[in-house]
């Protein structure tokens, strides 16, 4: 019996058996009202598809290796060595199915074909799928949410209660080889791009109660107004940034991923202006500094504190009680007034002298920074909302719960986030990960010609090929 007869069959079985409930057996000539009559029969259907697709992976997996023991090769070179049974859990449920373990006298190596051909993980209980699946929604939700997220997915057919855990899940992340460096081939050809940069300290674990700092950078190349929002007097129009990209690091390693970004992304023969904008912390003042940021002598390389940094300086130096001498304040530095701008902060310091610490440091670091201020307020382009990002990328999954990480576990996660704001396929890397592998493999091994022309439904070459895998499933 060929596959498709096998596959025949296996349909007929099912199907008749599932018909024959409710097309046979089934009480239709009574006047009578149930709902369950509904469910049942959407219940069934639902179990009558899952064990067809299960029987079907089964069958098809036990088909290789029934093929391969009676092609010429096996019979010259293999010997079998009896039928072991093996357990994945894939999207369709939990397969369990046989093959035969083989002894190769030729190249002196012991394999299960079926395992060799479809390159599934040795020893592995979670398919390629499954593993997917828990990186993609890591980079999103909790170790625990994530395993609950793909257990639901798989659980909601019929007596099929799968849990896979936080530890399994964080198991799975941590083996992914995340590579976060993939450019455009055609580098783009602009004259201005903006660089916010801002960082979000996360609890640690062995780190001696020190925390861990995340440097961040999120480069974009312009702001498009998605609508205006007018039902109140204070609301704001509504922007979004062109060609948005974020780069992050806990390894300190921020100044060379930016670097690579914008040389390997951008043609710095074409560009002109590098506009920087932060709350003008030390590091971030330093940041564009860097001389590897002059690509060309001709590029203005320019750093501005944003609005939403000062305004918050001025509020806490002022209080919400004080809103005259908020708008005094703001308007003396939108004039460029820095005389009268220490004058009234000095004044206000008289007024209330148990605030000295708090007055004075707030002063002083609007102060510190005029000219960059200055510069952002006098350039209406600049427009700075990394608060909001570092929120939204960082905060939503790393500090909204009390968590803590260690070094090598945040490094993970963050680099599977960044893949995830940046619009990456992670379920497509993942599987890349395993093609890079098997490619190192076969380069390195002795590639063996088709067994026999009349089985010719598989090319059954002795070579790892996950895709056998991924194109079935």
């Amino acid at each position: 019996m060929n596959i498709i007869s096998h596959f025949n069959k296996i349909l007929e079985e099912s199907f008749n058996n599932f018909l024959k409930k409710y097309f046979y057996e089934s009480n239709y000539w009574n006047k009578t009202s149930n709902i369950d009559n509904y469910i049942n029969f959407m219940t069934d259907l639902d179990n009558f598809n899952y064990s067809f697709m299960v029987n079907v992976i089964k069958s098809y997996f036990e088909y290789i290796d029934n093929i391969f023991f009676y092609t010429s090769y096996r019979r010259k070179y293999c010997t079998s060595k009896g039928f072991y049974h093996r357990t994945i859990l894939t999207m369709f449920g939990e397969i369990t199915f046989k093959r035969r373990y083989y002894y190769d006298k030729k190249e002196k190596e012991r394999f299960y074909f079926t395992d060799y051909f479809l390159n599934i993980p040795k020893r592995k209980y979670f398919d390629p799928f499954i593993c997917a699946n828990i990186c993609e929604e890591s980079a999103s939700f909790s170790y625990s949410k994530a395993g609950k997220i793909i257990s639901n997915k798989i659980g909601k057919r019929i007596n099929n209660n799968i849990f896979i855990s936080r530890a399994s899940a964080r198991n799975i992340v941590m083996k992914f080889d995340i590579d976060n460096d993939n450019y455009e081939k055609n580098k783009r050809r602009v004259e201005k791009i903006f660089v916010m940069l801002d960082e979000k300290f996360v609890g640690s674990q062995f780190n001696n109660q020190k925390d861990h700092m995340i440097k961040a950078a999120v480069l974009f190349e312009d702001t498009e107004l998605v609508y205006k929002y007018k039902k109140k007097e204070d609301s704001m129009n509504r922007y979004r940034l062109v060609n948005s990209h974020t780069c992050a690091s806990v390894d300190n390693e921020l100044l060379n991923d930016t670097i690579d970004y914008v040389y390997n992304t951008y043609d710095v023969d074409y560009l002109k202006e590098i506009n920087f904008m932060g709350d003008c912390a030390l590091w971030i003042k330093n940041f564009p500094k860097s001389s590897w940021f002059k690509f060309d002598n001709n590029i203005q390389v320019n750093f501005s504190m944003d609005s939403f940094h000062f305004s918050q300086a001025l509020s806490n130096l002022t209080t919400q009680k004080y809103d005259d001498v908020y708008n005094a304040l703001y308007e003396y530095v939108s004039t460029n007034n820095k005389e009268d701008f220490t004058r009234l902060c000095n004044e206000f310091l008289d007024l209330f002298p148990e605030r000295k610490d708090v007055i004075e440091s707030k002063r002083d670091y609007i102060l510190n920074n005029w000219n960059e201020r200055q510069f952002y307020q006098n350039h209406s382009y600049l427009k700075c909302s990394m608060e909001s990002h570092i929120s939204h990328i960082f905060a939503d999954i790393f500090t909204s719960r009390p968590k803590a990480y260690s070094k090598k576990g945040l490094r993970q996660l963050l680099k599977l986030r960044l893949l995830k704001v940046n619009n990456k396929d992670i379920k497509n890397m993942y599987f890349n990960n395993f093609r890079i592998k098997e490619m190192k493999l076969n380069h390195s091994s002795t590639y063996y010609n088709k067994y026999d022309t009349h089985y010719n439904e598989i090319n059954f070459e002795k070579l790892l090929h996950f895709d056998n895998y991924i194109n079935f499933i």
